[in-house]
């Protein structure tokens, strides 16, 4: 997706350019809510909004423009995306890993800082920061044995490092566009948090690393942009001296410096697990939240109630003596009477029949819910059919295909 800034806001103009990596997810750890017969993970409703749209929201009021890769579902939305940026989408193939698709876009980065946000990880890695620079200095993958090394030349360059394992990255990364050029031509790095930040981390001591995969040619090739950008600076000096310098090899000084901002203090969450995107569909609508709980568009009975820990969305209808906590509800929706509906997640065009109850559930666009039905912790995909009275627990409910 290519984003532009509106004609008539010539003033702001952002050096960066955001690669926004969105396709399907994992379809293992969120099936059967993201796939095709239903959503790509970046339409999924959080607070009835999709994914997609708070990234978009954040890098308009960032001023940032970005290239991404999209599914057809999700070019359809950009295409009636009614905010301050122009979308262009560029498709790669869906079975590509993370750094394979920067190096299919790379001809349409210009040159500059390259801001990439992409899919998911699966344990929490051991992440090593030196808490005087903030400079990442160690990632690893965890072992089941929790047991791990780190090489003397590190220690050498960084003294000291405090090692975590209780951080989860969230996959927004910020490069010089000389990286995006490497990846271009090394095609064995194919994923971006496993291959390429290990590699830029590890360049930042090992001497031989560097030589081994001509960092030096791909760094040098913008210097003349940063000197240029230093030189209009009026808060940063051309002559900068480096401070990671090796205190043991005096004349090795690496062109790489890898830092990392930890987010504390505020809410920040991944929807890689349909348990996590529950959590956070139960965030967005949490008491005290600044949005619509029930637009006027929709039709609640007199004697239904909807939690000031809900939403319900536009046009959607809910019939008498029924109840509606800590849940989305989407549009369009038609919900019966005496139908209790807790914890769930509800998207659009969804039909339940009266006496229901569904908790703890995430139930996809077009499904039909039939009366008197009982469900608790399940997954129900695009267009399935629960039949009346069915009694169900922890299913993931998906209609069977005809092989083509």
């Amino acid at each position: 997706m290519l984003f532009e800034k509106p004609k008539h806001h010539h003033h702001r103009v952002s050096e960066f350019q955001a690669v926004v990596l969105a396709g399907y997810g994992s379809s293992n750890r969120l099936y059967p809510i993201s796939e095709e017969d239903n959503l790509p993970k970046a339409l999924l409703p959080v607070g009835n909004r999709p994914v997609i749209a708070y990234t978009l929201e954040w890098l308009e009021k960032a001023g940032i423009h970005a290239i991404g890769n999209a599914p057809q579902k999700l070019s359809a939305y950009l295409r009636t995306y009614t905010g301050n940026v122009h979308t262009q989408v560029v498709s790669v193939d869906e079975d590509d890993e993370t750094a394979d698709a920067l190096r299919t876009i790379k001809d349409k980065i210009d040159p500059g800082s390259t801001e990439s946000a992409s899919k998911d990880d699966d344990l929490l890695p051991y992440v090593g920061i030196d808490p005087t620079r903030n400079a990442l200095v160690y990632k690893a993958i965890r072992s089941e044995d929790d047991d791990f090394s780190m090489r003397m030349s590190l220690l050498n360059k960084f003294p000291r490092v405090r090692v975590h394992t209780d951080l989860q990255d969230a996959h927004l990364y910020i490069f010089k566009r000389w990286v995006i050029d490497m990846v271009a031509e090394k095609e064995n790095i194919t994923s971006i948090s496993k291959d390429l930040i290990p590699l830029l981390v590890k360049c930042q001591y090992q001497k031989k690393l560097i030589e081994r995969e001509e960092i030096n040619k791909y760094a040098s090739t913008y210097e003349n942009l940063l000197a240029n950008a230093l030189a209009l600076s009026t808060t940063q000096s051309a002559e900068v001296d480096d401070e990671l310098a090796d205190p043991i090899s005096s004349n090795f000084k690496s062109p790489i410096k890898t830092y990392v901002h930890v987010y504390r203090g505020g809410f920040c969450g991944r929807g890689n697990t349909t348990a996590s995107y529950s959590e956070l569909n139960r965030y967005a609508t949490k008491q005290g939240a600044s949005i619509t709980r029930v637009p006027s568009s929709a039709e609640v009975a007199p004697r239904t109630q909807v939690g000031n820990d809900s939403v319900i969305g536009e046009y959607t209808k809910i019939d008498e003596r029924s109840s509606v906590k800590k849940s989305c509800v989407g549009a369009h929706c038609v919900i019966g009477k005496n139908v209790k509906i807790a914890n769930s997640v509800i998207m659009d065009h969804v039909v339940i029949g009266d006496n229901v109850k569904i908790d703890g559930c995430i139930i996809c666009n077009n499904a039909n819910i039939q009366e008197k039905s009982n469900m608790k912790d399940c997954d129900v995909a695009g267009g399935y059919i629960v039949e009346k009275e069915s009694q169900l627990k922890g299913e993931k409910l998906v209609a069977f295909r005809e092989s083509i």
